[in-house]
């Protein structure tokens, strides 16, 4: 393996074909790992540890990198039927497409007319629409494989709502460790129902829905309090009552005969 890696001018230079620094790096690092032979496989944590980024951006910008044509995958299975890591073959970066306007500069100088459209470039530049791809590496980071089926549901699911509504019903799902495609559908259709499509519209459902069992135990313990606080003409009526019950027990308590005048009747009936 060469001691470094060779990488062209407008690689490094280009701010459009890649859709975030963390796709080129990613791309660097798969030529640099590939080296002569063109394959590579290192793992996604490993990958994750020297952009530095998290595993499921890694899986995010590979799957970006695949769809553009930028890199093959092959999946790599051991003896015992289990997946281990994917072998990437890259394409070499000298095969990459130019832009429009794209010349070779002299090695070791910048060109002054380069660097303005390159700064303006960069000062510009957005993050670049959410596609499908990264929604199906998003589901098969936190919930499980893509089948062309449900690749098929989240294609249907994009037309039909935002990328926000997705990415939260994926998150969800996974935060409620109910990794299956009908939770996350479940979720999608009530947003949408809701006609819920951006992210703060989201954010600000989600805050009125923690604050509602607040809400509920605030109005029982009012609710508590206003029941212990009663009219003065409701504690006179419960004293009467036990009066009264205290006059019924103890003339009931009268009219029953004592032990003489029992004898004194059984004496007679006999």
């Amino acid at each position: 393996m060469h001691p470094y890696l060779q990488v062209e001018h407008h690689v490094l230079r280009d701010g459009q074909r890649f859709s975030s620094v963390h796709e080129k790096m990613i791309y660097l690092l798969l030529a640099s790992y590939a080296g002569a032979s063109g394959s590579a496989f290192p793992s996604h944590q490993t990958i994750a540890d020297a952009v530095p980024c998290g595993k499921t951006t890694v899986k995010t910008c590979l799957a970006s990198l695949l769809e553009k044509g930028w890199i093959e995958k092959e999946e790599r299975f051991n003896r015992h039927g289990g997946q281990t890591s994917n072998v990437y073959r890259v394409r070499p970066v000298t095969d990459a497409v130019r832009l429009p306007g794209d010349h070779e500069p002299t090695a070791g100088v910048a060109r002054a007319d380069d660097e303005e459209p390159v700064l303006k470039k960069q000062s510009l530049k957005k993050e670049s629409s959410p596609t499908t791809s990264s929604i199906c590496a998003l589901f098969e980071a936190e919930i499980g494989r893509t089948s062309p089926w449900i690749k098929q549901q989240l294609v249907q699911a994009m037309t039909k709502t935002s990328h926000d509504v997705i990415v939260h019903a994926i998150e969800q799902a996974a935060a409620a460790n109910v990794r299956k495609w009908q939770y996350v559908k479940a979720v999608i259709d009530q947003l949408h129902a809701r006609q819920l499509t951006s992210g703060e519209q989201i954010k600000r459902h989600e805050s009125k829905r923690a604050e509602r069992p607040l809400r509920t135990k605030q109005t029982k313990q009012m609710k508590h309090r206003s029941a212990a606080v009663l009219p003065a003409w409701v504690e006179t009526e419960r004293t009467e009552q036990r009066l009264f019950e205290q006059k019924r027990r103890a003339a009931l308590q009268a009219s029953i005969p004592s032990e003489a005048e029992l004898t004194d009747l059984l004496a007679q009936l006999i």
